[in-house]
Formats: C-alpha cells, sequence, structure tokens
C-alpha cells in the first residue's frame, strides 16, 4: 500500500483547521498548525507534500509563509492551497505572485476541498 502524502493544514480558527482535518483525515496525514509562525516551522520539520493556508493568520500571513516556501529550495516544491475568505480577484492575484499553486474561497463544501487537495496531489 502506498504511504499516505502529508498535508499541514495553517488555519487560525481552530473549528475550521478540525473540520478540515476531518475532511482530509481519511486521505492524508494531517498536520495543523494555528498561526505562520508555528506553521513556517512545522513546514521545515515535517515536509508536508501540500499545504492548506489561510490567508488571514496571527504573527505571519498566508502570503507571507507562501512567499517564504518559495524563497527556500529545500521547500520551494510544496504545493500550496490557500484558503481565504477574501473573495476577490486582487487577493487571488497576490496569491499567484507569492506562488500559490491554487486558490480555494471560504466558506466551501468538504468535497470543493478533498477535490482541490486530489488534484495538486495527483
Amino acid at each position: 500500500m502506498a504511504k499516505k502524502k502529508s498535508v499541514l493544514i495553517i488555519e487560525d480558527e481552530q473549528n475550521i483547521a478540525h473540520a478540515q482535518k476531518i475532511i482530509l483525515g481519511d486521505d492524508y496525514n494531517v498536520s495543523v498548525a494555528y498561526d505562520g509562525e508555528s506553521g513556517l516551522e512545522k513546514i521545515k520539520k515535517l515536509r508536508p507534500d501540500l499545504i492548506v493556508l489561510d490567508l488571514m493568520l496571527p504573527n505571519r500571513g498566508g502570503y507571507d509563509v507562501c512567499f517564504s516556501i518559495r524563497q527556500d529550495p529545500e521547500l520551494q516544491h510544496i504545493k500550496v492551497l490557500m484558503v481565504t475568505a477574501l473573495n476577490q480577484a486582487i487577493d487571488e492575484d497576490k496569491g499567484v505572485m507569492v506562488g500559490t499553486d491554487a486558490y480555494l474561497a471560504k466558506p466551501f463544501e468538504p468535497a470543493q476541498l478533498l477535490d482541490a487537495v486530489r488534484k495538486l496531489l495527483s
């Protein structure tokens, strides 16, 4: 059996992070961080295959975290799924500029999250 791929959820709202973990937990090894700074530390330690990254985070925002990943040769291959309630084209453009692989607007259905993660990891 193939090893499960790993996903790191960086989300400051615990109930949302918990829900995302439940949605993805059957198919992936899921870890959670609740702010940008600890999220970045976990990325370096865990080297996940994909990050579900909230935009509005304490200590370090999603754009900053994504940009930091893309600047690091050892981390830049990691897929980033940016999740945000800021559903405007400018946010999406900024996400693309810092290296986001895909973008999901809140609120979303569980199937949409699973589908987006599967697409990025296939």
